[in-house]
């Protein structure tokens, strides 16, 4: 028996330098199709966010002018999720979420409000569909002509603007 072991020699030469190369290619194709993946989900997340605030936007200004109760939007960061609400009379019509964590979303007037450090509420005019006001951290912040929502995600950026003295909203992409 001892004769046998001596013939057979063990394998012990490891990998070869091709089969290394082979395995790091790998795993960079995987890692590349991982970061380009996550990329556009997070694209995709902010254009859909900047669509329904737009959408939000004009039928809160529609449905100020046409039906009963106080109408306002109510824009903030809660947990980890960015929300738009649609709010009648203080209670929560309609609510869109995003994960905050992929979207940023600042308000910008001349001056940036990030909408993570404190919530946005907009009310429109009955009367005339005009912007009645905007507050911003309890702040009223509607002295300007006009205010721009920038909803940011993996280097693309999405905007919608308000117009004050008219309500008209308008989004570029």
């Amino acid at each position: 028996m001892r004769n046998r072991l001596k013939g057979n020699k063990l394998n012990n030469q490891g990998f070869s330098l091709l089969e290394l190369l082979i395995v790091i290619a790998i795993i960079a194709v995987f890692s590349v199709t991982t970061i380009f993946g996550i990329s556009a989900i997070s694209k995709g997340n902010a254009k859909k966010m900047n669509k329904n605030l737009y959408s939000s936007l004009s039928e809160l200004k529609t449905s100020t002018m046409s039906k009963t109760g106080k109408w306002q939007i109510v824009i903030k960061k809660q947990d980890n999720d960015m929300m738009i609400s649609v709010m009648r009379d203080l209670k929560e019509m309609e609510t869109y979420k995003c994960s905050a964590s992929r979207v940023n979303l600042v308000y910008n007037d001349g001056t940036d409000h990030s909408i993570k450090d404190d919530e946005l509420v907009i009310e429109f005019s009955r009367d005339d569909g005009s912007v009645k006001s905007i507050t911003y951290g309890g702040t009223d912040i509607s002295d300007k002509q006009h205010g721009k929502f920038i909803v940011t995600a993996a280097g693309r950026s999405y905007e919608t603007e308000l117009w004050y003295k008219t309500g008209r909203v308008t989004t570029v992409n």
